[in-house]
């Protein structure tokens, strides 16, 4: 059975070596939106300036008529305005999904087989472009893609579940390094069977990086970037524990 203190004296052991070339893979899977941790991904708040317009009544309520917000919005009008908004939102999302199964998911997996792979040899940073290479580029792409539609509608159902089946897949992604052509079905099982029993203790090993996050956001939120090799590898040695202690066939 695996424990935190455990995992984390490995982390360090790791990082000690290769700490910068670690932070630098690291913010390249932060970049590409592969972070995984649910503190990160939680999100927050953040406060509104001064409005130029804003939606009442139906209608779309113009501060100043005369200001650039005000002669546009009387020239497109408020379904114009709203059917403008839902097209920059729905493009938006667009680019970003297409963005994330091409070049950010490959760039994730390669980041997961650089830390795996460090821990029982030195790590390269060219292990960023492995997928591109590797001959699996599309099935990589298409298990990781498929993985967060489901955790995705399992947050939509309630976010107890969700964030249960966050935890049952996470495994995936270290699953498709050492095994990139293995069926998407089949890696998410390999998951779940993986984490069984172990999700709370997962749960409980992402708050206890809470405190280093916190101090990160207080450090203008750069600090944060500085963690995230720690978790990183962290969670590279948690991969390699619960799959010494299970039968996982490829």
């Amino acid at each position: 059975m695996w424990t935190r203190v455990e995992l984390k004296s490995k982390a360090k052991d790791f990082l000690r070596m290769y700490y910068w070339k670690a932070f630098l893979v690291a913010f390249m899977i932060f970049i590409v939106g592969g972070n995984q941790n649910m503190l990160l991904n939680s999100g927050g708040s953040s406060g509104r300036g001064g409005q130029d317009a804003h939606y009442q009544g139906g209608q779309i309520i113009v501060d100043d008529p005369n200001s650039f917000v005000g002669r546009f919005t009387e020239l497109m009008g408020t379904p114009g305005i709203l059917a403008l908004s839902i097209v920059i939102v729905l493009f938006v999302i667009g680019f970003f999904l297409v963005f994330r199964f091409f070049i950010g998911i490959p760039i994730e997996i390669g980041g997961r087989k650089f830390f795996l792979y460090g821990i029982n040899e030195e790590p390269d940073v060219k292990s960023l472009g492995w997928v591109f290479k590797s001959g699996s580029y599309m099935n990589i792409s298409i298990t990781m893609f498929l993985t967060g539609i489901y955790n995705f509608l399992w947050f939509l159902l309630l976010i107890i579940p969700g964030i249960i089946k966050h935890y049952s897949y996470m495994m995936v992604p270290y699953i498709l390094v050492e095994n990139p052509n293995i069926e998407p079905s089949k890696a998410i099982r390999q998951s779940i069977q993986m984490t069984q029993g172990h999700k709370m203790n997962m749960f409980i090993l992402d708050l206890s990086f809470l405190g280093w996050y916190i101090l990160g956001t207080l450090m203008l939120g750069i600090g944060v970037l500085f963690v995230n090799p720690y978790y990183e590898a962290t969670y590279a040695q948690l991969y390699v524990s619960l799959k010494d202690n299970e039968t996982i066939e490829y």
